[in-house]
């Protein structure tokens, strides 16, 4: 039985059975980076505002950032690291190849 709350329609369920595992990992990855970073500014006591004038931006391309679909470059990553004195990535570890 379905909950109240759950939605479903042939249109969605088409969309979402197209969407390719690749895809789908680059989501997951995005939304990811997305929590780990609003982690991070509740850590600090920080709120968007605090956080997009430290990054000298707006204040909706924080709220982009942490909607889950930005697709961050490593620069914006590094600055956000900087300002909030947090690791985001893991670049010193070694390389771990996934077997399928």
């Amino acid at each position: 039985m379905a909950k109240k709350n759950d939605y479903t329609s042939p249109l969605l369920e088409s969309l979402l059975k197209n969407i390719t595992p690749e895809e789908q990992a680059r989501t997951d990855a995005r939304m990811q980076m997305s929590a780990r970073i609003y982690a991070a500014l509740k850590e600090k006591g920080w709120t968007q505002t605090q956080l997009a004038s430290a990054l000298n931006k707006q204040v909706s391309v924080i709220s982009r950032w942490l909607s889950g679909t930005h697709n961050f470059t490593i620069d914006t990553l590094t600055d956000i690291e900087g300002v909030l004195k947090v690791r985001l990535l893991d670049l010193e570890n070694s390389i771990k190849v996934k077997k399928h």
